[in-house]
């Protein structure tokens, strides 16, 4: 991947200036495989290094002193150019060793803004996005029950007892997590341009025949992603929860298993269920290097009113099928905070190569659990949340949490910290504090947001940016699902606003905290005002993702409290309908009722054309997807019926606003984004990318433009239509001694060339060539 030794020559602005670094692997100086330093030569620095995945780091490190920041979301450079290369002082060098020996993310299957919607190119974009923050662990856990659960993942799909099941990755067909099935069509508010078919999802599902080879495409898929990984330095797993089958594969089993005193658990035909399990997951995917078993999801949140029991022996039985089939593959037990419990007593009867994993408890807003520092020598890997599902649509801004809680699972002697996340350009600026602070603990989050927002905003802009950033983080400043306090049983209370595992516009059950409606209002307004004034297209973009992210939250809090609201009179009606009293039923839905549908209808709207003009990645389109499913459908359709069963007829002013609110007219602004864009190729490989184009500019072809780094000459190619205001276009194949390639795409307009990234060619993106 790296050569040795190269010189690196620097030119700043029309005056040339020679910078040499020297790349060296010296083995004999360090004491960990990923330790390295950075030291001052000859007017330039010589980076040494254990290995090569550690110089690999030792080069990401060095540059992100010169202001760089590595996300998941890709690699972004300081909007204000440093003077000069910064260097370190003569004789003092700048040395490297990770805090945390595994470090990494746990992205989570199940929603429509996650990994279940990538393909093959949003896989290679985000490992290589992991290479660069210097994570080394991928870890990942999959669904595989249903009925009355959510659909079985086709990532580990299996055969018992002579049946298969059902099984697929969540697209917008489905009915898991409270989803309804939608043609993409029939989005409202101009959203449906955004989609080239009337399925969106990963193609392993919306171009596969059936169950079976959705499965196929999805192992396939992964396999691809998964040796990709290996290729980068990054370990990966895979797992599942023993306790959940399948209800095809449950139905199949004997009635004697069934009824076995200890539980099924204890069974000889559920011994033989995992060990079939085992093995599929193994011949799928030989090349993991740990596999993860779940105590199961509803254990954990039922383990908070009584005393739920966990059986050692899946986990003993699991160990023990690993150590005769695979003896170079490490069990993980893991689990949602609940599992923490159980761990004194696991640890005492469990194998000590075992390791210990738990996600953090109440979402991530309880501490790293003491449990943790009581293992003895065992390996633990405490989970914090990146973000967490009852705010999904949200900006979460938690850097502040993972401050105290890496240096909490330091202070207990964890040897791992991996992050749960869904989404990636909106959690960058939290996850990009887990890749830094997992080398620095002495990292703050104040001063982590300053560095992170010197790549959105310029000047003074971006130390304003960072506390804006910082005031959402600490002080409360936006909604949150953690309301600040904690209950009786020391769990952290919460508010679900956006739940993506339900029907998330929940106004039955949730109202949004008055108290915090006024300062989001202000915080929201003091974003818009930031990102009007940068100084450039890429700036105000930069800065208007954030701005829009928080912006939405405005309009969809006074929509929520307004059905929450009208929730309460349309509740009444029925008592007054049940109680024969129909005319002051109908009475009380019109006089009172209507007018907070009025008043909601537009806000609905307004949520929407933030949002939608603010897309900017794969995931954010699946939000989109969700929104209106689960908000748009809900609010609009399902409402509107409600207030018809006491109306007969709907009154005239409500089909007016109905009407203005899903009008695609004027919805979405033109411009053109990439929702992925690839940083790694192989030689003579390519990927596919897809071009959004929104507004549509006009009927003119959409390009996509290619150049040898340090060339000059741009190469054009046209972009395939694939669907409505979609395009395709193929990056690749080049040569490896391209070395690096410099892309973006463009389309004409009426007034002005649209492209991503924004003032392209001035700015492009870059896919390096592996060698």
């Amino acid at each position: 991947m790296l050569n040795p030794a190269f010189d690196v020559v620097e030119t700043t602005g029309d005056v040339p200036a020679s910078v040499s670094l020297a790349l060296t692997i010296d083995p004999s100086r360090f004491r960990g495989n990923e330790e390295y330093e950075i030291s001052a030569a000859n007017g330039g620095a010589i980076l040494r290094a254990a290995g090569e995945q550690a110089l690999l780091f030792s080069v990401f490190d060095f540059l992100e002193r010169q202001g760089m920041i590595f996300g998941i979301d890709g690699t972004t450079a300081p909007l204000d150019h440093p003077p000069a290369l910064q260097l370190p002082p003569q004789g003092q060098p700048w040395t490297a060793s990770p805090s945390f020996a595994v470090r990494g993310l746990l992205p989570w299957p199940d929603f429509l803004n996650c990994i279940s919607v990538y393909n093959e190119e949003d896989f290679k974009a985000y490992f290589a996005a992991m290479m660069r923050m210097r994570f080394n662990m991928f870890g990942m856990h999959v669904y595989t029950q249903n009925d009355p659960g959510p659909l079985a993942e086709s990532y580990l799909s299996f055969d018992f007892a002579g049946s298969g099941h059902r099984a697929s990755l969540e697209d917008s067909t489905g009915t898991s997590w409270g989803y309804l099935p939608q043609r993409t069509s029939t989005f409202k508010m101009g959203a449906a341009e955004f989609f080239d078919m009337e399925t969106f999802g990963a193609d392993a599902t919306r171009l596969a025949a059936d169950t079976w080879e959705i499965a196929d495409r999805t192992t396939a898929m992964m396999r691809a992603a998964f040796q990709f990984a290996g290729e980068l330095g990054i370990r990966t797993g895979i797992g599942f929860e023993p306790y959940q089958n399948p209800a095809e594969i449950m139905r199949a089993l004997p009635p004697e298993a069934l009824s076995h005193p200890g539980g099924f658990i204890e069974s000889n035909t559920a011994r033989d269920l995992l060990e079939r399990r085992l093995a599929d997951l193994l011949e799928r995917y030989p090349m993991v290097d740990y596999v993860w078993l779940w105590q199961d999801e509803g254990a954990n949140w039922e383990s908070r009113e009584k005393k739920v029991p966990l059986s050692v022996t899946p986990f003993a039985q699991a160990h023990a099928f690993l150590q005769r089939h695979a003896p170079g593959k490490r069990l993980v037990l893991a689990g949602w905070g609940g599992v923490i419990q159980h761990f004194e007593s696991l640890h005492q009867r469990l194998p000590e190569d075992i390791i210990f994993s738990a996600l953090s408890d109440s979402l991530g807003w309880d501490p790293i659990h003491e449990a943790f520092g009581k293992l003895g020598s065992r390996e633990r890997w405490p989970i914090p949340w990146l973000e967490d599902d009852p705010s999904m649509w949200f900006p979460q801004f938690r850097a502040s949490r993972f401050q105290t809680d890496m240096r909490h699972a330091n202070d207990l002697g964890c040897q791992g910290v991996l992050g749960i996340h869904w989404r990636h350009r909106i959690v960058d600026p939290t996850a990009t504090y887990l890749a830094r602070a997992s080398w620095n603990l002495e990292l703050t989050a104040p001063d982590h947001y300053r560095k992170f927002c010197a790549t959105q905003a310029a000047g003074a802009r971006a130390e304003e940016l960072a506390r804006l950033f910082d005031d959402c983080d600490r002080n409360h400043a936006i909604s949150s699902t953690f309301l600040g306090s904690y209950d009786k049983s020391g769990f952290a209370n919460r508010v679900e606003l956006a739940g993506d595992y339900s029907e998330a516009f929940d106004y039955a059950n949730n109202e949004p905290g008055l108290t915090v409606l006024a300062t989001q209002r202000k915080t929201a307004e003091r974003f818009r005002q930031l990102a009007s004034r940068g100084a450039s297209p890429l700036e105000r973009e930069r800065i208007g993702y954030f701005s829009g992210f928080v912006g939405v939250m405005v309009p969809y809090c006074d929509a929520y409290e307004s059905a929450h609201q009208l929730d309460a009179i349309l509740k009444h009606a029925v008592e007054l309908r049940l109680a024969g009293k129909e005319d002051e039923a109908r009475s009380q839905v019109l006089e009172r009722g209507v007018p907070l549908w009025l008043a909601m209808a537009p806000l609905v709207r307004q949520t929407m054309l933030e949002f939608q003009a603010i897309l900017a990645t794969r995931n954010d389109l699946g939000q989109l997807v969700s929104m209106q499913n689960k908000f748009v459908r809900i609010a609009l359709e399902r409402l509107r019926l409600s207030l018809k069963e006491f109306l007969r007829e709907l009154p005239p002013e409500m089909d007016r606003a109905y009407a203005a609110a899903i009008s695609p007219e004027g919805a979405n602004p033109p411009r053109l984004f990439l929702p992925t864009r690839p940083s790694l190729l192989g030689p003579g490989e390519s990927l596919r990318i897809f071009i959004n184009v929104s507004g549509k500019p006009r009927d003119e072809l959409v390009k996509l433009f290619t150049r040898c780094q340090d060339t000059e000459t741009w190469n054009s190619s046209d972009a395939a239509h694939a669907g409505r205001n979609v395009y395709t276009a193929q990056l690749g194949p080049f040569a490896a001694e391209d070395s690096a390639i410099d892309y973006y795409a463009s389309v004409p307009g009426k007034s002005q060339t649209y492209c991503d990234p924004p003032q392209a060619p001035i700015n492009f993106y870059t896919v390096n060539i592996l060698g």
